[in-house]
């Protein structure tokens, strides 16, 4: 044996005790490495899945992967269906069944995405429109609070297109109220709710503009979806009309012209943005990515 070859036999017999380490310290499971830089969640709150499919284009059907039956879970109100929306779990796991906030309560204790994120060395960007939300970020973490009726969703997508412009953040949740508004005003899938869904198409269409002129449309995943729908003037039950969202991915990362198969619950999104961004999923998450809807995956859960 060579003195070349020696060495090498004893770097190679010392590899399992250089890694072991690395390996107990690598969180559990799933990590996609791939292109993804940017993802961009938007969430429409109060809309209904059948009324933004009647509404959808066909040119954005040509562009990204959708479902009009995903779920969301109970009660189908605004903070318990975003906390599973950014934790990856079901209101059985993370227990929040409440729908107000102040900011003398206590804060989400669970890992989100943007802990997560941030965690991972990326930047984290959210935008709200409701202050309850400001409970799913930990304290120490900006929240950009855009009061509603001030800002509408025009408007709210504009700035979601400047700060993806001048951030370029890992991450950018985007939450706007509008829909449940109307919903709560006038009646979920009156004239008005409907003049409002209407709007979606053509203000997610700019902002897929505004992708494509950065540069980064093969870079990044938009996912288009909400908390739940509504019935009547109300929400919050277990009827179709309350629990079914859409849920639409877009960008250079979402796989085109798709209509997705596989069952997606509203905390599969938690998951596909982390794995998207070649982050860990962890096991325990109920959430699982919709690798369906993703490039260069093989689908399935």
């Amino acid at each position: 044996m060579t003195r070349f070859s020696r060495r090498v036999a004893v770097l190679l017999a010392a590899l399992p005790l250089v890694l072991a380490p690395l390996l107990l310290l690598a969180p559990p499971g799933l990590a996609r490495q791939g292109p993804t830089r940017y993802v961009v969640i938007f969430s429409f709150d109060g809309t209904r899945a059948d009324a933004l499919q009647s509404v959808w284009t066909a040119a954005l059907r040509q562009q990204g992967a959708v479902s009009w039956t995903a779920r969301t879970v109970l009660p189908s109100t605004t903070l318990p269906a975003h906390t599973s929306m950014v934790t990856g779990v079901g209101t059985e796991v993370h227990e929040v069944r409440f729908n107000d906030w102040n900011p003398s309560m206590d804060p989400l204790t669970l890992p989100t995405i943007f802990t997560r994120v941030r965690a991972a060395g990326g930047r984290v960007v959210i935008l709200v429109t409701k202050p309850k939300l400001r409970f799913l970020a930990p304290p120490d973490m900006p929240v950009e609070w855009l009061p509603f009726p001030r800002y509408r969703q025009a408007s709210i997508v504009t700035a979601a297109a400047q700060r993806f412009r001048e951030v370029r953040p890992a991450l950018l949740f985007v939450h706007i109220a509008d829909p449940d508004d109307v919903g709560h005003r006038s009646g979920w899938m009156s004239a008005p709710y409907m003049a409002v869904v209407q709007e979606i198409p053509t203000l997610v269409d700019r902002f897929l503009a505004q992708v494509r002129a950065a540069g980064a449309w093969e870079e990044t995943l938009v996912i288009v979806t909400s908390d739940h729908g509504g019935h009547g003037i109300l929400h919050g039950t277990n009827r179709p009309e309350d629990v079914t969202i859409p849920w639409i991915a877009l960008g250079g990362a979402a796989r085109a012209g798709v209509v997705l198969q596989q069952p997606i619950m509203i905390y599969d999104t938690a998951a596909t943005a982390l794995f998207a961004l070649g982050l860990p999923v962890p096991e325990r998450w109920q959430g699982r990515p919709v690798t369906e809807a993703l490039t260069g995956v093989p689908a399935g859960r």
